[in-house]
């Protein structure tokens, strides 16, 4: 009987364990294919154009992370101008500030499909899945500015009002509010 005791545990154990360190992802497989995993932010954003028609590293699928700056309809969806943060799996899976770097990590998004307001609100955490296109002009606090820009399939948002994730996870007895999320995806013409 101690043995069978010890065997479960040791499973129940180890399962823990194993998904804890698992990436969770709020994309399907089926979005996540071609995305490139060597893609790297601070190259794309200091690329220069590579050829005649001014796009430098254009039509690469990539997966960004980042925190809303700004976003603004226009005619063709909702520009979203963001910081790019790095995507960790601990202390709880998403992006985070907490990772020291230096240098500008704004860039510019379109999302063709439509988002809630809250989504929309300057702080927000977000993970995007999209191609990469041209550099291209935008405003951001009323200034003129060209950005590195991509069009995104999908995009999945926290609610956090510029917080980190990790603070509203909740935690056994630890009485922390649950964090609003969604994943939004533009159907596939």
């Amino acid at each position: 009987m101690y043995l069978t005791h010890l065997i479960t545990l040791t499973t129940l154990t180890l399962c823990t364990l194993l998904s804890g360190c698992a990436a969770d992802s709020p994309f399907g497989p089926e979005v996540m294919e071609k995305v490139s995993p060597t893609f790297h932010f601070e190259a794309w954003r200091d690329a220069g154009p590579t050829n005649e028609a001014g796009k430098s590293d254009a039509g690469i699928k990539v997966q960004l992370g980042g925190r809303i700056i700004q976003a603004a309809k226009n005619g063709k969806g909702i520009v979203i101008v963001a910081e790019q943060l790095p995507i960790v799996n601990h202390p709880v899976y998403g992006p985070t500030e907490d990772i020291k770097r230096t240098g500008d990590h704004e860039f510019a998004f379109l999302y063709t499909g439509e988002l809630e307001e809250l989504d929309l609100m300057k702080g927000n955490r977000f993970i995007i899945v999209g191609t990469t296109t041209s550099r291209r002009p935008v405003l951001v606090n009323g200034l003129p500015k060209t950005e590195p820009f991509l069009i995104a399939d999908c995009i999945h948002v926290w609610q956090t009002g510029g917080a980190e994730i990790a603070e509203f996870k909740e935690d056994v007895g630890g009485g922390l509010s649950p964090l609003p999320e969604k994943t939004y995806c533009v159907a596939k013409k």
